[in-house]
Formats: structure tokens, sequence, C-alpha cells
């Protein structure tokens, strides 16, 4: 085999894998704008029934970030970024300084999950709840772009 034919066929899997971390990164991005959609009530802080929350949780969607935690996939080529102090004041959410793009989708996935799946607890606030998760879900478009 020529050193041509091994540079070729290098290039030719590292512009897979770039091919690849590009969807795995729309993906995200895609379900994270989505659930922004679901969040708008939340985020134009509207004084919404407990029925309208329960909605809300119903929709906001887990699929690619179930498959980010679930899977090994490459964070670090999909974003360098972290949340930095300036994120955190925007969006008033301190505990998250510093996270990582891997931090951040498994923090959110863990309460989009544990919130539709116990949204009926009577001691949880619905409100309270979706806002955070609206934080956490602005936290990662911004670590997407």
């Amino acid at each position: 085999m020529s050193i041509i034919k091994d540079i070729y066929d290098v290039a030719k899997e590292g512009a897979t894998q770039a091919a690849k971390v590009s969807a795995v990164k729309r993906a995200l991005r895609t379900e994270a704008k989505l659930n922004q959609r679901f969040l708008m009530d939340i985020s134009h802080h509207l004084n919404i029934h407990t029925k309208r929350h329960i909605e809300i949780i119903k929709y906001l969607e887990t699929v690619e970030l179930s498959a980010a935690v679930k899977y090994e996939i490459p964070y670090l080529a999909i974003s360098r970024k972290k949340v930095t102090e300036e994120l955190t004041e925007q969006y008033k959410i301190k505990r998250a300084l510093d996270y990582d793009l891997e931090k951040l989708i498994e923090s959110l996935f863990l309460m989009i999950s544990y919130l539709k799946k116990d949204y009926k607890n009577k001691r949880i606030d619905l409100n309270l709840r979706l806002i955070n998760i609206n934080k956490y879900n602005n936290l990662l478009l911004e670590l997407l772009r």
C-alpha cells in the first residue's frame, strides 16, 4: 500500500468522525431548542396553572440527552466550553460554574427525568423546577454554540 493511500484513509476517517460529531452536536442543539420552546411560558415568567406545568413537563424531550448520558460520546470534540462566571450571572445559576458539557448534559437529563417521573409529588414546586430546567437548558444552548 502506498503512503498516499494511507494518508487518504486517515483523512477520510477523520472527516467521517467530524461529521458524526457535528451530527451529535446538531441533535443535542435541536432538542434543546425544542425544549426551549416548551419552556417559553416559564422563561417569560407567566403565571401559569399547575395543569400547564404538567403539560410542559410531559412535552420535554430527553432522547438525545439520554443517548449522550448512556453512550460514550466525544464531549470535548463537541464543545470545549465551560460554564463561565458571566453565564452563571446571566442565568442566575451559580451552582453550574465551571460545568463542562458532560456535567451539564448529565445534570439537565437527571432534572428532567426525575420531574417526568415524580411531578405528582405535592412537595415539589413545579414552577421552580421548570425555572431551573429552563436555566440549564439555556446554558446547554450556550455551550453548543
